[in-house]
């Protein structure tokens, strides 16, 4: 007997605070300056992108420039929704067998691709085989629980797995999943080499036009969307990676969306009658990863006075003014069922970070540190360089050198992510939708992995955690393997994650607005009053 899933829980609540302004006419000329230039009469919205995508491929490399864009033009088997929730996407319902092993989704047959054909269940086997059989592809590693995939008929896809994971379906609606045309891609080209992962064709509500570096990107409506023709014509992504010109952007009218903007902007744009404010809050925590490969850090001790050097309260209110909260469970507070309170992060403590370092022989130096040389690579936008700054001050006070390198966000990720050439890197990420995730930024050899931590005894309880769907017994699973990491300290949160999204009240249907409705980055139904 299989049992259907049209929908799955994925565990945590978003607090969420609607500030609305009153729009008036004498806003009128600032409401309409974002679509001057266009075609009279064209629905155009401009949203804020904070830098150019590394590519329009969006299953090949983690590049989160791009994935806001690409929600747009490409769909996936499942989708999260604004509240992070698992929603209906190609996929209209799926089932699970009763041994977790199998699992059938059943298509749609009305979607197409931009260029006319049929997506088919052919096209999602191609699109996941690929993946699976290139190990730098984000989710290749995801995929070797799946022995293989059958498509019985056109739209229907059989996912046939060597292990029980209740989470896999909740890893199809996040990132490198999107499904992609095998008509294009699988012509003897790399993914890398072939034409469409600068200029995309996809299934998704709009198409791609145009890219103009350093300055915008541009999509269309696409009229033979599968769920119908989006109300928008246009979306331009405007490129502004400085967060003060884009908060002024989106004041003067030049913009109309702007995610997660800056705490200190928070009073200055909730005082504008035709902004609207919503708290948008993420299991995503500010934290910093150790390179384990790196000698020095390979001591607890090190690592343990470094935790304990560190001021969160300090970095959640003069960095973020207190919207971001200090975070010291190794696995999000906001996922209240997994995470686990008691066995913590260290709080802050100079005298006792000392004594850390003091009782496992460490001595000064002639200029008072017991640790020298240590380096911390963060990118340039989203507090992480200033929150970076009040961490090196504070463990300077305990004796430990720690030198801030600061990059663009493409550089750090190629020098991170892709490289792993750091010491310390301060990191933001999704730790969603299902705490399965911590195997996923911790688990050995996972890509996501980038400090190289390695602990038989937590694999295994990530292991138990995704085989059951009891959830008490998960949560018992999950709260030991952060146990583990907590002793281990192979990262250390600093502070949770919650901004505003912002824009322009004129506009209705945004993706915020979505929650069982759209995904999360969408614009299918974003309209004008």
């Amino acid at each position: 007997m299989k049992k259907k899933l049209l929908s799955i829980s994925l565990i945590f609540v978003l607090i969420v605070t609607l500030l609305v302004g009153c729009g008036n006419e004498s806003n009128n000329e600032s409401e309409n300056k974002a679509t001057e230039g266009n075609i009279e009469g064209e629905k155009v919205i401009v949203v804020r992108a904070t830098g150019d995508p590394m590519t329009f491929n969006p299953d090949s490399i983690p590049d989160d420039y791009a994935y806001p864009i690409v929600q747009n033009i490409f769909n996936r088997l499942v989708k999260l929704d604004a509240s992070k929730q698992i929603i209906p996407d190609l996929a209209t319902e799926w089932e699970v067998s009763e041994d977790g092993k199998t699992v059938t989704f059943h298509l749609r047959d009305d979607a197409k691709w931009h260029d006319g054909e049929k997506v088919t269940s052919e096209d999602v086997k191609y699109t996941f085989d690929t993946i699976k059989e290139n190990e730098n592809y984000y989710m290749s590693s995801r995929l070797g629980i799946v022995n293989s995939i059958e498509t019985p008929d056109d739209y229907t896809v059989v996912f046939n797995m060597n292990e029980s994971d209740v989470s896999f379906i909740a890893d199809l609606g996040w990132y490198g999943t999107f499904i992609l045309p095998k008509h294009v891609f699988d012509n003897g080209q790399s993914w890398e080499e072939n034409p469409a992962s600068k200029e995309p064709i996809g299934s998704g509500p709009f198409k791609f036009k145009e890219f103009n570096q350093g300055e915008s990107i541009t999509l269309v409506a696409n009229p033979d969307y599968h769920e119908g023709a989006p109300k928008l014509d246009k979306i331009i992504y405007s490129i502004i990676p400085d967060d003060t010109t884009a908060v002024e952007a989106l004041l003067n009218g030049d913009i109309d969306v702007y995610e997660g903007i800056p705490a200190a902007s928070v009073d200055e744009l909730e005082a504008s009658d035709y902004i609207r404010l919503v708290l948008n809050e993420y299991p995503s925590p500010m934290r910093i990863i150790f390179n384990l490969n790196e000698e020095i850090l390979q001591d607890i001790n090190v690592r343990r006075a470094i935790a304990t050097a560190i001021d969160r309260e300090e970095i959640s209110q003069k960095v973020f003014n207190g919207i971001q909260k200090p975070e010291y469970n190794m696995y999000p507070s906001i996922m209240e069922w997994a995470t686990n309170s008691e066995q913590t992060a260290p709080k802050f403590n100079i005298e006792e970070a000392i004594k850390i370092l003091e009782d496992a022989g460490y001595k000064k130096d002639k200029d008072g540190y017991y640790v020298r040389g240590l380096t911390i690579d963060v990118f340039e936008d989203g507090g992480y360089p200033d929150a970076a700054k009040l961490m090196e001050a504070t463990l300077a006070k305990a004796g430990i050198e720690l030198i801030v390198q600061v990059h663009e966000f493409n550089a750090w990720n190629e020098k991170v992510t892709i490289q792993r050439d750091f010491m310390i890197e301060l990191q933001g990420g999704f730790m969603g939708p299902d705490p399965a995730a911590l195997y996923k930024r911790l688990g050995t050899g996972e890509y996501s992995n980038v400090g190289n931590y390695s602990n038989k005894k937590f694999d295994e309880l990530c292991t138990k955690g995704v085989a059951t769907g009891v959830q008490e017994e998960r949560a018992k699973y999950y709260k030991e393997a952060q146990a583990i990491l907590a002793e281990d300290l192979p990262y250390i949160p600093i502070v949770t994650y919650a901004a505003y999204d912002a824009n322009n009240d004129k506009f209705i249907n945004l993706p915020i607005d979505g929650e069982g409705k759209w995904g999360w980055s969408e614009y299918t139904f974003t309209d004008i009053k």
